[in-house]
């Protein structure tokens, strides 16, 4: 086996894994970060926890799609710098995750939870609205959205086995 197919085998692991959870078990960026810290190996049960919240476009507002808060958050778990004075790495880690934020924007046209659902929906369902959450549902969100999820977690993994590479090299 090559590493190209090595690393093609990790990739298609993340996305599956990403795509199931957010179908199975729901909140985009948890969905999206679960699978990079098991098969990446980084972040925490911590960062998880605190990635619940940016589901839905932050805390089901329909804002930043939460799949790319999700991956940003392990963007930036792998770029930042343990040293909260480090100006460097916070400049490095804020490029990387406007890179990233553009090679999503560049797949979906946007990186906003209401165009990304309204494009594949058809028109956006605030998941807060008991009501409207249950349309999401009837409309195909939760077929959908991990597809989104998974291709995200997919694109986030990437760019960090990328990252490491030039880091190491």
């Amino acid at each position: 086996m090559t590493d190209k197919q090595s690393r093609d085998e990790l990739l298609d692991k993340i996305e599956k894994a990403a795509h199931d959870y957010e179908r199975d078990f729901h909140g985009c960026s948890r969905c999206v970060l679960k699978p990079l810290q098991d098969h990446l190996n980084l972040g925490d049960d911590a960062s998880l926890k605190a990635s619940t919240t940016l589901a839905a476009g932050v805390a089901m507002r329909g804002e930043t799609c939460g799949a790319l808060l999700g991956g940003l958050l392990a963007v930036g778990i792998v770029t930042a710098s343990e040293e909260f004075k480090d100006v460097n790495a916070l400049t490095n880690s804020l490029a990387s995750g406007f890179r990233l934020a553009r090679i999503v924007e560049k797949e979906f046209g946007t990186t906003n939870c209401t165009k990304i659902q309204t494009d594949k929906l058809g028109r956006f369902y605030s998941l807060a609205d008991p009501e409207q959450y249950e349309e999401f549902i009837e409309a195909g969100g939760y077929r959908e959205c991990p597809k989104v999820v998974g291709k995200i977690a997919r694109m986030t993994a990437e760019f960090i086995l990328d990252y490491r590479d030039r880091m190491a090299g």
